[in-house]
């Protein structure tokens, strides 16, 4: 009985573990990826996308950035910085988050100025995830005061709200190793 407990457990596990692979190489392999190296456009919010488009009476103005400046500052691409007819209208820096966070200009009609407004989408109650870790831990033992260094790995391959699952593993210099299923809260 126990056994059979044990292989129910391990056979969900890996089956999990595979829907996880399988999503993250799907999710990798259809949406652009976010740049760390230069400015890309980025997609529209996806509720959005099918609203209809409308004109509204604009100012006489509109408030921009100092073209020339904020070029250099933020070392935006090219085809901003030679085509005339793009003005950089607000900035907005979006701190780091797990989710997905929406973002929309807002222009003022009557002033001609502009701001950026985001909100960070809450993270459903299960996901998916595919982050992997690995590492080296050195120090000292105390049973024996001599020189240790562990190697590790560590997959998280699902979360259910802030507790996450995955598998960890690690082998020692002393010869030893352990594979463990692991299950952690995160805060």
């Amino acid at each position: 009985m126990k056994s059979k407990i044990i292989m129910g457990v391990v056979i969900f596990v890996l089956s999990l573990a595979t829907m996880s692979a399988l999503y993250a190489w799907y999710s990798a392999s259809h949406n652009p990826p976010v740049s760390q190296i230069e400015y890309i456009k980025v997609p529209e919010i996806k509720e959005t996308i099918k609203i209809k488009k409308v004109e509204v009476p604009g100012p006489e103005r509109i408030i921009t950035i100092e073209k020339e400046v904020v070029v250099e500052k933020l070392k935006l691409p090219d085809w901003v910085k030679t085509d005339a007819n793009k003005q950089v209208i607000a900035t907005a820096e979006i701190a780091p988050y797990e989710g997905k966070t929406n973002a929309a200009a807002i222009l003022d009609t009557k002033t001609g100025a502009s701001e950026i407004i985001a909100k960070q989408v809450p993270l459903s109650l299960f996901g998916l995830e595919n982050k992997k870790e690995i590492g080296v831990h050195v120090g000292y033992s105390t049973d024996e005061w001599e020189m240790r260094s562990t190697v590790f790995g560590r997959w998280s391959f699902a979360r259910i709200g802030n507790v996450h699952l995955g598998i960890y593993g690690e082998a020692n210099s002393r010869g030893e190793g352990i594979g463990q299923l692991e299950i952690n809260y995160r805060f």
